[in-house]
């Protein structure tokens, strides 16, 4: 029988390396900490084996899972062998066979091995029942601020931060996808787990005010009202270093420039056809600074207006220089 461990205790260890049998599809959505993914399938072998199981039988699965695995092993093996420095925790989906197997194979072969009791599903329910009563210990100061503020950027220069939209890799706008890989809602709660953690003590935690959906994820609920409870700060910026911001943080590609005449295209009563009809004159015209700063002033702007309003800020800071705008919001706190 091969020797086990349970999420709690595997997280607790010091020099471990979590090796993730799962696809690369299955790793790209979530993963534990630090783990590197040495997939037993490919993502396409993983198809063809759940579709045997499906239709004609857990022996046939079996059989061509081995048919498959075999011819790899070596290289599988050479790929385990480079973290032999470490105890290795073995862990597939749900501590099943995929990680029994490989556990059992990497005893025999002298290597320190164990394997996760339960797989990555007992490690996403970890995270989820941690975030549900997480006691966050610091004060949130939540930076609040009209698009392109530089809000991001100022989060970016402070260590005890949390860069909500980093993790998300999502602006939080209809926009903010460009150019970007969006995270699974399982990862980004992954992700605030990790750095909530990692900041507990501190005295004060710096965050971006956000709606609670980001793209597609949602923030956790009890860290979502801790921000409507926690102390506000407006930041600002001048219009000229908001296209700034703009244009450097949508730099013009073709593919980015084409996602961005769509969702132009689709932004119905917010803007005139006609207004909409010369914004992508200008992308195909290359004039970037033209379209950011109509869009920053009559699409975002009125759009947030209202939000920022609702928000009673103990503090304004300037920031046309992020230095200095670091250096009065950390004496402030």
């Amino acid at each position: 029988m091969v020797t086990q461990i349970t999420v709690e205790d595997a997280l607790k260890k010091e020099n471990i390396q979590f090796i993730d049998t799962r696809t690369p599809n299955e790793f790209a959505e979530d993963h534990l900490p630090k783990a590197v993914n040495i997939p037993l399938l490919s993502n396409e072998e993983r198809a063809i084996i759940g579709l045997l199981y499906k239709q004609t039988s857990r022996e046939k699965a079996i059989e061509k899972g081995v048919e498959l695995f075999s011819p790899k092993l070596p290289v599988f093996l050479s790929q385990i062998n480079k973290h032999r420095s470490k105890k290795m925790i073995i862990h597939c989906w749900r501590g099943g066979m995929r990680s029994r197997t490989v556990t059992t194979l990497l005893e025999m072969c002298g290597y320190d091995v164990l394997q996760l009791i339960g797989g990555y599903k007992e490690y996403r329910k970890y995270v989820r029942e941690r975030l549900a009563d997480y006691e966050l210990k610091p004060k949130l100061v939540v930076l609040w601020g009209l698009t392109c503020s530089g809000k991001t950027e100022l989060l970016q220069e402070i260590e005890n931060a949390i860069d909500l939209e980093g993790l998300a890799q999502h602006r939080g706008s209809l926009f903010g996808k460009i150019g970007l890989l969006p995270k699974s809602q399982k990862l980004f709660d992954n992700l605030v787990l990790q750095k909530l953690d990692s900041l507990q003590n501190e005295k004060v935690i710096f965050i971006e005010g956000e709606s609670r959906k980001i793209g597609d994820v949602q923030i956790p609920l009890f860290l979502w009202k801790r921000m409507k409870n926690a102390i506000d700060v407006k930041i600002v910026r001048s219009i000229e270093k908001r296209v700034e911001c703009a244009l450097e943080t949508y730099k013009g590609t073709k593919e980015n420039d084409e996602e961005l005449k769509q969702i132009i295209s689709n932004l119905r009563e917010k803007m005139s056809n006609k207004r909409k009809q010369e914004l992508i004159y200008f992308i195909d015209d290359k004039k970037y600074a033209d379209v950011a700063k109509i869009l920053l002033e009559e699409y975002y702007d009125p759009l947030y207006k209202h939000t920022l309003d609702q928000h009673k800020c103990t503090h304004e800071i300037n920031n046309d220089n992020v230095g200095k705008a670091k250096g009065e919001l950390l004496k402030l706190f």
